[in-house]
């Protein structure tokens, strides 16, 4: 019994050595591992600020004494600095006085990036008079590069890295750069830093080798070294961990398999006293055994001496192994079956809000539609009866409702980015057709004034998106001035300072002012933010402004804002202009052309809609008959009716809708010609009839119903 123990014993503590070795040697691994990934991520921090200011304006347009402001401004780090380099000179150091701006040589070897960052390493006796780092990078969108910008880093950072790292007994960490130059060590820092690496590390570091090998430190330690992979910067982390520790494990095991071997003789010795005595202990053994399986734990292997015992102990073994895995393989079940269940549920979720907004927003679209309708056939009415000088203000109104229109069709694709159309817009001409609407915007306690300068060439903009910016202008203007005031908007020529970081051309400034209280400058700073607003819950989303900038920048200009507590404020739009394009004018109202007298049924829910078109279509000369539902049209047309054409809407309360109304004429009366309107509907238009969008015009009604009955006889 003793001498297969002591063996099993010889072969555990091997075991145990090995999994002890390879456990360090993991250790070891994920430390440097780590070492070098924080190392990495501190320098990543130098270079994403060294980026942001590599796409400055001022390093575009070589401004140094703003470059220094800006540098100075992003980063103040302690003994840090920010520098602006070319190949051969250092332009600007933030570690320098402003005053002392003015380029210096830069020292023998010292790098230029021309393509991602680096680190640059700076001995003693140069600028710093310290030793120190530099992360460079490369001037952006400029090839090839005029310009590096780097921000300085003390070594001292990257040792306070390796310093906060807990190391195994013994061990010693060490960070190299990409010139294998020692930068950090946690053992004598002082002594190593800047020496160069030697040897085996060195042989293996220019290979591009890593992972485990057996060297010599620098302080002459035999050791287990792991060398890291290379990081974005072409540096390495190293540790060792002296060979004198792997002993020591080793002689530990063997102390523990001694002492193990020396208890097994002495307990083998009172075992053979009392095997006389049966197989009972066995017994208890299978007993415990089926015990710890009806626990639900597996029991262990047995080996009692006994065949038969030891075969029942493997076979309890092998049970609980096999409940393990099936107990296990259930739960992974269950939890994967949960978690689909999770997701089935909030998709569901989510596409029964998308539909609840859709069919929303269809609704209101169709609703919408009707009013614009009545509102667009009675400017249409009054057109015609109005003298030239009103005829100006029925255009505007008549615009506005185009614009409704657009709106709508915006809501039917609620969720698609919209694509700005820029065409010549002539400002004078926006603001006069803008006014009702502005001044509505600005409100009774707040006076509107506008000054445009003459002789302005027209915008090349979106007239739609900036008929919207003005108004979100006078909305924010009006809501600062709560006891009133006077807002003006204002419009002229761009100066060069103002349009000097734009493309080249001419602009035109279109400034809207109040006097208002002002803003702060924390406001002012906040002021474009999206959803950032000052005003009290439910009084304001926080849009408007955001949607100037981004409609400004997207025309290709830009946005000046200026407040001052007690003072006021003014946003100022810089637009860009078109000098070789019309401007495109409202067209005037054409009159409505005399034709055949026509029996017409008409067929529409909304009551301010038929209120409108029915007179209109009688004094065209038409002899109108209403319905308010497709129900109550297909009685009128099953008792006989005669009608030279159906004018119907879609969407209807009642059992039929306007599309059910044209599959039964098809049907029963397919001599009946049919025209179709609609703002909004689910329902697919695949018969063979005309379709009027709402909102429609009268004449565009009047030429749609003669184009039906064209191929029809006269009646008398």
């Amino acid at each position: 019994m003793w001498l297969p123990a002591v063996v099993g014993f010889g072969l555990l503590a091997a075991s145990t050595y090995s999994r002890e070795a390879d456990a360090d040697r993991d250790r070891i691994a994920r430390l440097a591992d780590t070492l070098n990934i924080v190392v990495e991520r501190e320098l990543n921090d130098r270079a994403v600020v060294a980026q942001t200011l590599a796409a400055s304006s001022a390093v575009r347009n070589g401004d140094l004494r703003k470059f220094y402001e800006e540098a100075s401004s992003a980063w103040r780090g302690a003994n840090e600095g920010v520098v602006l380099v070319d190949r051969a000179m250092q332009l600007v150091n933030t570690q320098l006085p402003v005053d002392s701006i003015k380029p210096t040589p830069r020292p023998p070897g010292a790098i230029f990036q021309t393509d991602g960052p680096g680190v640059y390493f700076i001995p003693k006796g140069q600028m710093p008079d310290a030793p120190a780092l530099r992360v460079l990078v490369p001037e952006a969108k400029v090839t090839p590069p005029r310009y590096n910008v780097g921000v300085t880093l003390p070594p001292s950072e990257i040792q306070s890295l390796v310093d906060a790292q807990v190391m195994p007994q013994g061990a010693v960490a060490t960070v190299i750069d990409s010139g294998l130059r020692v930068i950090a060590r946690s053992r004598d820092a002082a002594r190593w830093f800047g020496a160069a690496a030697s040897g085996n590390l060195k042989q293996r570091a220019d290979a591009g080798v890593s992972g485990f090998a057996s060297s010599v430190t620098l302080d002459g330690i035999p050791s287990l070294t792991y060398l890291s992979r290379v990081n974005r910067y072409g540096w390495r982390a190293v540790i060792a961990l002296p060979t004198t520790e792997l002993e020591k494990s080793a002689r530990r095991v063997t102390f523990q398999v001694a002492a193990a071997s020396g208890l097994l003789l002495l307990g083998g010795l009172a075992l053979a006293l009392f095997a006389a005595r049966g197989i009972s202990a066995p017994m208890m053994a299978l007993r415990k055994a089926a015990g710890q399986l009806g626990r639900d734990h597996v029991p262990p292997l047995l080996a009692t001496g006994v065949t038969e015992a030891d075969e029942v102990a493997r076979a309890l073994h092998e049970a609980g192994l096999q409940r393990k895995d099936a107990t296990h393989v259930l739960e992974q079940r269950v939890d994967e079956a949960v978690r689909e269940a999770d997701e089935t549920h909030v998709k569901l979720l989510e596409a029964r809000k998308h539909e609840a907004i859709g069919r929303l927003t269809g609704g209101l679209a169709h609703d919408f539609n009707n009013l614009l309708q009545t509102i667009s056939m009675g400017h249409q009415i009054l057109a015609r009866g109005v003298t030239d000088s009103q005829q100006r203000v029925l255009q505007s109104a008549m615009h506005a409702t185009g614009k409704a229109a657009d709106l709508v069709r915006q809501m039917l694709t609620f969720g698609r980015a919209q694509t700005l159309k820029p065409q010549p817009v002539q400002l004078n001409d926006l603001v006069l057709r803008s006014q009702e609407l502005t001044s509505k915007a600005a409100g009774e306690r707040v006076g509107l004034s506008a000054s445009i300068a003459p002789g302005l060439p027209p915008l090349f903009v979106d007239p739609i998106q900036l008929e919207l910016a003005l108004l979100n202008l006078v909305f924010n203007a009006r809501d600062a001035m709560s006891d009133g005031g006077q807002v003006t908007i204002t419009g002229r020529g761009a100066r060069r300072d103002e349009s000097s970081m734009l493309q080249p051309g001419f602009y035109v400034c279109l400034q809207v002012a109040d006097n208002g209280p002002g803003m702060s400058p924390e406001t002012m700073s906040k002021a474009f933010d999206p959803y950032f607003t000052t005003k009290p819950v439910g009084a304001g989303s926080g849009l408007g402004l955001a949607q100037v900038l981004a409609f400004a920048r997207q025309s290709g200009g830009d946005v000046r804002l200026e407040s001052r507590v007690g003072e006021g404020t003014s946003v100022t739009l810089i637009l860009p202009t078109c000098t070789d394009a019309p401007v495109q004018n409202a067209a005037p109202v054409k009159a409505v052309q005399p034709g055949r007298r026509l029996d017409v049924l008409m067929v529409e829910d909304d009551l301010l809609v038929k209120s409108v078109v029915v007179p209109s279509l009688e004094g065209a000369g038409h002899r109108v008959t209403h319905r308010v539902s497709a129900d109550a049209a297909v009685e009128l047309l099953s008792r006989g009716a005669d009608f030279d054409v159906l004018f119907t809407d879609v969407v209807m309360p009642g059992s039929m809708s306007g599309l059910d109304l044209v599959v039964w004429c098809q049907a029963h009366r397919p001599e009946l010609p049919v025209v179709v309107a609609t703002g909004y509907t689910t329902q697919s238009i695949d018969v063979p009839v005309q379709v009027l969008r709402k909102p429609y015009e009268l004449d565009g009604l009047l030429d749609a119903l003669r184009a039906a009955c064209e191929d029809e006889p006269a009646r008398s």
